[in-house]
Order: structure tokens, then C-alpha cells, then sequence
């Protein structure tokens, strides 16, 4: 099994990895843990893209969790199944200011070595505003309808009642 999950900052992608990692018992690429070098330096595209396509190469089944639509987007066509998470602004942004209070001054395990939790006004723009623009939403719904098993939850109610199908227990820790 191959799962792409895609979705909004804020939203829950890591934890829900972590929980289907857990539950298919299959490894879980995080991509900021490779995107990003220590201290929050962004690694160039082809290095990047290099370390997805081992990660792919090495394992026949998969999750890997973030968005970083320009980088190797064949993983959406190999994906097997596309979770998307899309989730309204002000859920999202209570989420990483939560996420923030948990984890100051810590590096989350979906997060690169050396980068510690942050939250910047930038970034708070990027939950709110930025990463939300038309031109992304409609690419990401588009990435998730062209696979034949990929699903958008617009809620934590319809991603739970999913996990509750598919047998996942304590899905609600964490989420």
C-alpha cells in the first residue's frame, strides 16, 4: 500500500502518518524532516527530490506525508490512495498554536533534526491566508480526484468515522 497525504498546515497530516504507519505497519516519510537541514536551512530541489525517490525505491509500501507540489510529483501517481486534509482556517490555525505550546523549544519527530518548533508570523500567514489560495486548493483537490481512492475530509467528524472503518483503535489521541 502507497499513501499520499496532503492537506493544509495545521490539519493533522503528521499525526494521522503516525497512526496508519502504525496500523498497516509501514514506514512514513515525513517531508520536513528532509526538506529542511538543521536550524530551518531548506535543502535545493534536486537533493531533495533525490531522498523522496530512495525513500520510494527502498520501500513497496509507503506513506508520505506533506505537500511540496513541485517535488516529485510522481509519488501522486504511484500513490495508491490520497488522503487529503482540508480542513477550514481557524480549526488549522488553533491547531498550531496548540502544536506550538506543546512542542517550544522541542523538534517534533515529523520535523528535521536541529529545527525547533516555531511559530513566526510568517508562518501564521502561511495557515491563514497563504498556503489557502484558490490556485493551491483547486491543485490539491485535483491531485486527490485523479487518484481512484483519493478522498477529501473537510472535518475531524469524516476522518474519524474513516479510521472507525477502517479499524484503526485510538484514533482520536492525538488528533
Amino acid at each position: 500500500m502507497k499513501i499520499a497525504i496532503i492537506g493544509f498546515s495545521g490539519s493533522g497530516k503528521s499525526t494521522l502518518a503516525s497512526k496508519l504507519s502504525q496500523f498497516y505497519h509501514i514506514d512514513v516519510l515525513y517531508l520536513d524532516t528532509i526538506f529542511f537541514k538543521p536550524n530551518w536551512e531548506e535543502r535545493n530541489k534536486q537533493e531533495f527530490e533525490g531522498l523522496i525517490q530512495q525513500f520510494m525505491d527502498t520501500h513497496d509500501s509507503w506513506i508520505i506525508e506533506g505537500n511540496y507540489l513541485k517535488y516529485a510529483p510522481h509519488r501522486f501517481q504511484e500513490a495508491d490512495q490520497i488522503l487529503y486534509l482540508s480542513y477550514h482556517r481557524f480549526f488549522c490555525l488553533a491547531s498550531v498554536i496548540k502544536r506550538y505550546r506543546e512542542n517550544k523549544n522541542k523538534t517534533r519527530v515529523s520535523m528535521a533534526e536541529g529545527c525547533q518548533e516555531k511559530l513566526d508570523f510568517i508562518f501564521l500567514w502561511q495557515v491563514f491566508y497563504a498556503g489557502r489560495k484558490r490556485k493551491k486548493r483547486k491543485r490539491l483537490k485535483a491531485i486527490t480526484r485523479a487518484c481512484p481512492q483519493g478522498l477529501m475530509f473537510k472535518n475531524r467528524k469524516a476522518l474519524h468515522q474513516y479510521l472507525r472503518n477502517l479499524g484503526v483503535e485510538n484514533y482520536e489521541a492525538g488528533m
